[in-house]
C-alpha cells in the first residue's frame, strides 16, 4: 500500500473550515485506486474533507470538532451490505426468539413441544429453516412431522421448498388428485400417488397457515427496524441494499429519513411482479415513480427485483443439469431440474421495458440454469436498448460457468453473492454435488477477472449475526471470502479464495459500484461521504484466523458517531 500525499489536499486546508470530527493517530486504509494508506482523516458537513498524516489534518481541528485518538488501530470505509430484509428480519424477533435448530431431533421437539402447549388443530410453522444447515443435512419426513404432532397442522418451511404434515394437507384438501400449480409442485409418492407433504412453490395448496408478522403495528415495526439499523452499525455497517422491498417498507425509510432516524444509508430494490402483457408491464413501471439512483444521501431507489428460480438450500434452484436424487431434498425424479418462476420471453419483455426506462434489473438466481436464463433477457435486451451502463446485476449467483462470466464481462452484469453460503451449506451442497459441479460454486477470484461482486447475507430471520438466517455478520463474509472455510470442515477451491483487499472490497467499493453509488462511497477519499469505522484490529495482517472475531469501536455515519464501543 502506497502512502498518501498531504500536498494533495494543501489548497483545500488552507480555506477550509474546522472539521466537525478528525480520527487521528490511525492505520486510514483508503481502499481507493492506489490501496493508499494514511494516518488522519478529517469530516465537516458530513463529507471526508482531508485524508493525510496527523500534524496536518490535526490543523483542522476547532473548538467544536470531535477528535478520536485511534490509538494505532485500523480505520475503513464504513461497510455495506448488498442483499437484506430489514423489516422481515427485524420483526421476526418481536414476539419471542425464534428457536435455531441445528438437527432434526432439535425440530421435532420443538414441534412436540408447541404441539403441548396450542390448542388442537393451529398451525406449528418453522420458517426458513434450511435442511442443508442440519446435522442429517436432510428436510424431515412427513411422517417424522406427523409422529411428533398428529393434531396439529405442520409447515417446516425453507424458503420456496418446505413439508407439510398429514393433518395440514387433510386439513387443505390436498390429495393425490391435486393438480400442481404453475410453476410449483406437490410432490407425489411415485408408487401411490399420494402426497409425499414435500411442496415445492406450492405453498398456495395449504389453507389457514398464519402470516409471520400477524397482529404487529405500524410503530412496533417502525422501532424493530430501528433496533437492527443500530446493530447492524455495532457491526461496522453503514449502508445496507434491502433487496425486494414493497412500498410500505420504502415508505418507512422515507419516513426514517424525514425524521433524522437512519443510522444507515438504504439502497432499495423495488419488488418487481413480472406477470402480465408489455403495455401492463409497462404501466407497472410507470407507476413506481423515478427509476434506479433517484433518491438522497440516504434512501436511494436501487433495481427491480423478481425471483426466477429457486433456492440452492433446499433443492429448487433451477440447474443446468438434474438434481441428484437423494434424501436432502426429498428428490426421486431423474430429470428434476428445480423450478424456473419467469418464462424466458416474458422475462426478455420485462428486463427490456424496464432498460426503456433506465430502470436497473435484479433477480433472484441461484442456479446455473436460471442464469443462463437471466443472461439471454439481458442480451436481448442490449440488442435494442444499451445495457451495459445500467449496471444489470445477478443476485445469488452461485454457479457462473467461463462462458457466462464472460457474457457478463460483455454486458456489464454485475453479481450480489452471500459467502456465508458457502461456510454454512457448501459441505451439504458438495455431498450432493459432488467436487465438478462444485466447482463453479461461487467462484470470487474467477468473478473478478470479469466484473464487480459485492458481498451480502440475504439476512432474514433473526437478530443475531452469526446464527441468524442468513449470518450477515460482514466480517465473517470477508473471512469466509479469504478462506473458502466450510462449517463442517474442509475448504472448498482455495485457488478461488481472495486476497484480504480484495475481500475488503466486496463490503465496501465493490458494493457501491454495483449500486451506482461509488462516486460517494466506499472508499475514504475527499469529497465522499464521512462513513467511516475504527476495528480493533489491523485485517490486512492479522493472523486469517481472527479477522471473522474483528470489533468494531466506533461506526461513523455521515461524520456523526451512531455507535461507540464502550
Amino acid at each position: 500500500m502506497s502512502r498518501i500525499s498531504f500536498l494533495a489536499f494543501l489548497p483545500f486546508l488552507l480555506a477550509a473550515e474546522p472539521a466537525d470530527l478528525i480520527i487521528h493517530h490511525a492505520k486510514v486504509v483508503t481502499l481507493d485506486a492506489k490501496s493508499t494508506v494514511a494516518e488522519a482523516i478529517a469530516v465537516q458537513d458530513g463529507t471526508i474533507v482531508a485524508v493525510g498524516e496527523d500534524e496536518d489534518i490535526l490543523k483542522l481541528k476547532g473548538p467544536k470538532t470531535r477528535v478520536i485518538d485511534a490509538n494505532g488501530r485500523t480505520v475503513l470505509p464504513g461497510l455495506m451490505d448488498s442483499h437484506v430484509h430489514p423489516s422481515g428480519a427485524a420483526l421476526s424477533e418481536v414476539g419471542e426468539p425464534l428457536p435455531n435448530l441445528k438437527s432434526i431431533v432439535e425440530v421435532l421437539d420443538y414441534i412436540r413441544k408447541q404441539a403441548a402447549i396450542l390448542p388442537e388443530g393451529k398451525w406449528i410453522v418453522i420458517r426458513y429453516a434450511f435442511p442443508t444447515r442440519l446435522k442429517e443435512a436432510r428436510f424431515p419426513t412427513k411422517a417424522e412431522l406427523d409422529s411428533v404432532s398428529p393434531k396439529h397442522p405442520v409447515l417446516y418451511h425453507a424458503g420456496p421448498a418446505g413439508v407439510a404434515n398429514s393433518l395440514a394437507l387433510k386439513m387443505s384438501g390436498v390429495t393425490k388428485d391435486t393438480k400442481n400449480p404453475t410453476a410449483g409442485q406437490v410432490v407425489k409418492d411415485e408408487k401411490t400417488g399420494e402426497p409425499t407433504g414435500m411442496l415445492r412453490n406450492a405453498y398456495g395448496v395449504l389453507k389457514g397457515v398464519p402470516g409471520s408478522a400477524d397482529k404487529i403495528t405500524p410503530e412496533q415495526r417502525r422501532e424493530a427496524v430501528k433496533k437492527l439499523f443500530r446493530l447492524y452499525n455495532e457491526h461496522g455497517l453503514t449502508s445496507v441494499a434491502d433487496r425486494n422491498a414493497g412500498q410500505s417498507d420504502y415508505d418507512l425509510y422515507l419516513s426514517l429519513r424525514k425524521n433524522d432516524e437512519l443510522t444507515v444509508r438504504v439502497n432499495v430494490a423495488r419488488s418487481f411482479s413480472p406477470g402480465g402483457s408489455r403495455e401492463e408491464i409497462g404501466k407497472r413501471f410507470d407507476a413506481l415513480g423515478a427509476p434506479s439512483g433517484s433518491g438522497d444521501d440516504w434512501v436511494r431507489v436501487g433495481p427491480i427485483k423478481m425471483f426466477l428460480d429457486g433456492g440452492m438450500l433446499n433443492g429448487s434452484a433451477y440447474m443446468r443439469q438434474p438434481w441428484p436424487r437423494g434424501e436432502t431434498y426429498q428428490i426421486t425424479q431423474d430429470d428434476y431440474r428445480g423450478l424456473l418462476f419467469i418464462q424466458p420471453d416474458q422475462l426478455k419483455t420485462v428486463v427490456e421495458e424496464g432498460s426503456k426506462r433506465k430502470w436497473q434489473v435484479t433477480a433472484h438466481c441461484a442456479g446455473e440454469g436460471g442464469m443462463d436464463v437471466l443472461l439471454d433477457a439481458y442480451e436481448a435486451a442490449n440488442r435494442s436498448v444499451p445495457v451495459k451502463d445500467l449496471r444489470h446485476c445477478i443476485t445469488h449467483a452461485n454457479f457462473p460457468s467461463q462462458r457466462n462470466l464472460e457474457r457478463c464481462k460483455e454486458l456489464g452484469v454485475c453479481a450480489d453473492v452471500q459467502p456465508a453460503w458457502l461456510y454454512k451449506d457448501g459441505h451439504t451442497l458438495l455431498k450432493v454435488l459432488g467436487p465438478d459441479r462444485m466447482r463453479w460454486f461461487q467462484p470470487y477470484k474467477s468473478w473478478l477477472k470479469y466484473t464487480t461482486v459485492g458481498g451480502g447475507s440475504d439476512h432474514m430471520l433473526r437478530y443475531d449475526p452469526l446464527d441468524s438466517t442468513n449470518p450477515w455478520s460482514p466480517w465473517l463474509g470477508v473471512w469466509v471470502a479469504l478462506t473458502r472455510t466450510l462449517e463442517r470442515g474442509g475448504v472448498l477451491r482455495p485457488d478461488e479464495a481472495l486476497t484480504r483487499e480484495e475481500a475488503l472490497r466486496l463490503y465496501t467499493i465493490n458494493n457501491a459500484f454495483l449500486h451506482k453509488e461509488e462516486a460517494k462511497k466506499g472508499t475514504l477519499e475527499v469529497g465522499k461521504y464521512g462513513d467511516i469505522i475504527v476495528i480493533d484490529r489491523d485485517v490486512l495482517t492479522c493472523p486469517v484466523a481472527d479477522v471473522r472475531d474483528t470489533k468494531v469501536l466506533f461506526t461513523v455515519v455521515a461524520g456523526r458517531v451512531v455507535f461507540e464501543r464502550k
